[in-house]
């Protein structure tokens, strides 16, 4: 995600319902995959908080939240 608001799975940008789509065809194949969502300090909360739900409705179970050290 960045500060614009927009998604991106791997380095792809994708809509809200892109991304589903895919997580699902990825679930399908394997169904116990992690998913790490990563930001900067100045992606919207609320983007987040979006792509957390997709992943949630998917049924993902291994989620990570990367971090970066303040500079």
């Amino acid at each position: 995600m960045n500060n614009e608001g927009n998604v991106f799975l791997d380095t792809v940008p994708v809509s809200l319902e892109e991304l589903e789509a895919k997580l699902n065809a990825y679930k399908a194949q394997e169904p116990d995959f992690p998913v790490v969502v990563r930001g900067d300090g100045t992606t919207q909360y609320q983007v987040v908080m979006s792509v957390l739900d997709v992943v949630g409705r998917i049924g993902v179970t291994k989620i990570g939240l990367a971090t970066q050290a303040p500079k």
